[in-house]
């Protein structure tokens, strides 16, 4: 079985926003150690990589590894149906064909779930070197986009 549990549904809300500008489709590789996510663009020009480490969640099983293809622009979809601040759970069971998304605010007054269908999408997953770069540039994201 697979839970993962975030307390504010913003951060994971804002990361796929992102990510499904250039992908339509990925797939979310599970393990115990957290998810991560690696793909190219239909171009062949940009790569994501994506790697949310189990200790960011507020709670994280995974009792086997697990590979979820996920229609990125329906996963936006359910995402806009929660506020920035509801806490997300996300569960799918072992070798299950659908993913379950709950939405619940901090009171617990309001509670909601969605199902999404899980797709069997072939992706070789790259080998992505560690590379030591000789330049560093930290700035603010809105003076990053400001600047572009």
């Amino acid at each position: 079985m697979f839970e993962a549990r975030l307390l504010k549904s913003g951060q994971l809300k804002k990361i796929l926003e992102a990510i499904k500008e250039l992908l339509k489709e990925a797939t979310f590789d599970c393990s115990d150690s957290g998810i991560q996510l690696q793909a190219m663009d239909d171009a062949h020009v940009s790569l994501v990589s994506m790697c949310l480490k189990s200790t960011g969640f507020d709670k994280f099983r995974c009792d086997r590894n697990l590979s979820m293809g996920i229609n990125l622009e329906s996963m936006v979809k359910i995402m806009k149906c929660c506020s920035n601040d509801d806490i997300m759970t996300i569960k799918a069971q072992d070798n299950a064909d659908t993913l379950t998304i709950m939405f619940e605010t901090s009171n617990q007054e309001k509670m909601s779930d969605y199902e999404m269908k899980l797709m069997n999408l072939d992706q070789e997953h790259l080998g992505i070197p560690e590379t030591n770069y000789s330049c560093i540039i930290k700035m603010p994201s809105t003076e990053f986009a400001r600047i572009l």
